[in-house]
Parts: structure tokens; C-alpha cells; sequence
């Protein structure tokens, strides 16, 4: 499901398996899921993905998810690249659930501050995201925000200054919440919170009961405040890279 939210510009079908490609930019749009049967036997979808990604200039990389708790297919085939000596990539992420709407109160911005919704990401809303910690985004980089069946940009702004932003998605009758991001200098002042609740309130105007996000592993400030505001635990996934 979650697929349909930040999609590759480019996608192939191997048997239930989605290969996805975006020159690069995020392990999302340019990884493996290896959801369900791949048609062949594994040692041959391994080697066929691996000449996809290759043929595309891009490292050939599998996003494998798995229960937070229990034996699954997932952990079966991490154990199966590990021993290939496919490498693990970045830090895992958790994806997180809640019911719409949020229950948390609508509070108000101080005065000068407003929430702001477009249909696409101007160039201020643009500036403010840093995907991980990157000053300059791809051209790529609009296609894939904008890959979804539907998407708002979201942003709290104190007249021209964007404060935080958020992107919203919705596809296949959820709504995701990806590129959360508050400027350094306003941390600490219940931002992350207002951005996400606002989000969600637009979610919701737009049909969806459901709403998703994908937060780090080991971002800990992150995962409090999603707890906060209702949001539980579904799964984890990680990347594996094939050998150099």
C-alpha cells in the first residue's frame, strides 16, 4: 500500500515483486519490494534485479520488510542476502499507524503564523525540505513528491518564512505523511506536532479514516511525538545492497 504514496519514475513488475527506480533519489523510490512470489526461483529474481538496477546505473538494493515481532518471509530473506553479503543500508525505520481524525485538540498558531496547503511544492516549500540533510534536491525530486494518486504540500509560514512542512499523500484509500521536516532555528516549540496535525486534518477532508508515516529507528524525539498523537506500531523495514 504503501508503494503507491512515493513511487519510482520508473516501475517493473518481477512475478509480485515491484522494482522501482528514480535516478536515486531515496532508497523508496529506488529499491526492490519483494512483497509475495517473485516467479522464479530466488537465487534467479536476486540476479534479475540485480541486472535491472545495474542496467540503470543505480546499485541494486532491496527494501526488506518485516514484523516488529515474529518469524516472516521478510526475515527469511535478510537472512538470505546477509549471507550473500548484501549489505545492510541506513538506519532501519519503523512505519507507524493511526485512525483519523487524530485525536488531539486543534490548537491555535501564534499570530502571525498560518498553515498553508497547495496541490504542489513552491519553491519556499522546496527550500525547507533536506532530504537527509541535502541542501540541493534533484530535478527528480518533484516527480517522485508528486508521484502519488493525489498530494498536499503543507507548511506553517510567519509571513514569507517557512516555519515546517509536511507532505501529504493519498492513495489506495490511506493518507501518508512523508518529509516532515521543522526549520532548526524553531525546534522545541510544538511545530512537529501542529504540522502533523494539520496534515492529518487535510487527510481527512480528503476521505481516508487512515494515515501512515516512516520514521527512523533510532529517531527517538520523533517516535515520542507520533506516539503522543495516537499513532502505533505496524512493522520495520531496511535496506540491503548488493556487493560492490
Amino acid at each position: 500500500m504503501a508503494a503507491g504514496h512515493w513511487r519510482g519514475t520508473e516501475e517493473e513488475r518481477l512475478g509480485d515483486w515491484l522494482l522501482r527506480a528514480a535516478e536515486g533519489f531515496t532508497g523508496r523510490a529506488n529499491s526492490a519490494l519483494p512483497l509475495g512470489d517473485p516467479g522464479m526461483p530466488l537465487e534467479a529474481a536476486l540476479a534479475a534485479v540485480t541486472r535491472w538496477y545495474s542496467a540503470r546505473g543505480l546499485r541494486p538494493m532491496i527494501a526488506v520488510p518485516t514484523p516488529i515481532e515474529a518469524d516472516s518471509p521478510g526475515q527469511a530473506l535478510d537472512q538470505h542476502l546477509s549471507e550473500r553479503k548484501w549489505l545492510t543500508r541506513s538506519s532501519p525505520a519503523f512505519v507507524m499507524l493511526a485512525d483519523l481524525p487524530l485525536g488531539v485538540p486543534r490548537g491555535s498558531l501564534p499570530a502571525g503564523r498560518s498553515v498553508e496547503v497547495s496541490r504542489e511544492p513552491d519553491d519556499a516549500w522546496a527550500a525547507r525540505y533536506h532530504y537527509r540533510g541535502q541542501d540541493y534536491l534533484p530535478p527528480v525530486a518533484r516527480k517522485v513528491l508528486t508521484s502519488a494518486e493525489e498530494q498536499s504540500f503543507v507548511s506553517i509560514r510567519d509571513g514569507g518564512k517557512v516555519l515546517a512542512i509536511a507532505r501529504l499523500s493519498v492513495a489506495g484509500g490511506w493518507a501518508g505523511l512523508t518529509a516532515v521536516e521543522v526549520h532548526p532555528e524553531y525546534r522545541r516549540q510544538g511545530l512537529g506536532a501542529a504540522i502533523t496535525a494539520a496534515a492529518c486534518r487535510e487527510a481527512r477532508q480528503r476521505g481516508p479514516s487512515r494515515v501512515f508515516l516512516q520514521v527512523e529507528v533510532d529517531n527517538a524525539p520523533a517516535k515520542a511525538l507520533y506516539e503522543r498523537l495516537g499513532f502505533r506500531y505496524s512493522h520495520r523495514y531496511h535496506y540491503r545492497v548488493a556487493p560492490a
